[in-house]
């Protein structure tokens, strides 16, 4: 007994289906990898571009300066943050409606669904070349394209906890004769707003990123001057803005993080 109990257990045999379906894996990632002309050698021959000497030094003084970055910087803070405020209230409401668990009917829950399947479909880069077609350049364009990506994102991340909420709450209201929207503020609401709050200092994470690439296409903020930039080939400056850019993102997602262990 004493040396059936100190054997080792048996290692177990690697199955006929996870071994294949590890190398059909492999197989599409070379086949994927050729089709798309990738080479291991651009890991180091991408360290020997001439362009690389065009980053250094920064400067400083042109970075600092109110009107070239730091304006542009603060309109895409204001961008991400309004439109986190308006895709965030949008999103409580269509949330509960999308909830099979607190919709009001079927058909609300279906339309409202199907609604926000298209919305998320769509890129939020898309969603930014047409409303700077359809309103113009500026910063105007560009809050309205983050509220929608930012509905549809919140949309999806808050439906999802409603529908794990405890429904107890819920079923009891109904059953003292409570109205659908009474019932719903006082016996879900509750459970899950500490999750909305979570969710939208996320959001607001992801749009002031997003804001900086909407900006490319004309959105408004940071975007705009690095784009130019870039057309004028001023890498040093383009590094700069880089490096700002960094520091704000670091700052806010620390923000973040501390408000969310706080507020949740």
């Amino acid at each position: 007994m004493t040396a059936s109990a100190s054997a080792r257990p048996a290692r177990p045999q690697v199955r006929v289906r996870t071994f294949g379906i590890t190398l059909a894996l492999v197989a599409f990632t070379v086949f994927a990898a050729r089709k798309v002309g990738f080479s291991p050698s651009t890991f180091w021959e991408v360290w020997t571009n001439p362009l690389w000497e065009k980053f250094w030094p920064i400067p400083w003084g042109w970075v600092f300066d109110g009107d070239n970055v730091i304006q542009p910087l603060i309109e895409t803070l204001q961008i991400a943050v309004l439109s986190t405020i308006i895709g965030c209230s949008l999103a409580l409401p269509i949330s509960f409606a999308m909830s099979p668990l607190t919709t009001p009917n079927r058909p609300t829950y279906l339309v409202s669904r199907a609604v926000m399947n298209v919305v998320r479909a769509v890129p939020d880069l898309f969603w930014a070349k047409l409303l700077v077609t359809a309103l113009g350049i500026g910063a105007f364009a560009g809050a309205w394209a983050l509220s929608v990506f930012s509905t549809a994102v919140m949309v999806k991340l808050f439906s999802e906890t409603i529908d794990n909420a405890n429904p107890g709450p819920l079923e009891a209201a109904r059953a003292a004769g409570g109205r659908h929207a009474p019932v719903v503020r006082t016996g879900v609401l509750p459970d899950v707003f500490p999750a909305y709050v979570s969710y939208a200092l996320y959001v607001l994470e992801l749009n002031v990123r997003a804001s900086v690439v909407l900006g490319l296409v004309g959105a408004g903020g940071i975007g705009r001057v690095l784009e130019a930039q870039r057309q004028f080939f001023k890498f040093d400056r383009i590094l700069g803005i880089l490096v700002l850019i960094f520091v704000v993102v670091w700052v806010v997602d620390h923000l973040s993080v501390a408000l969310r262990k706080r507020l949740v």
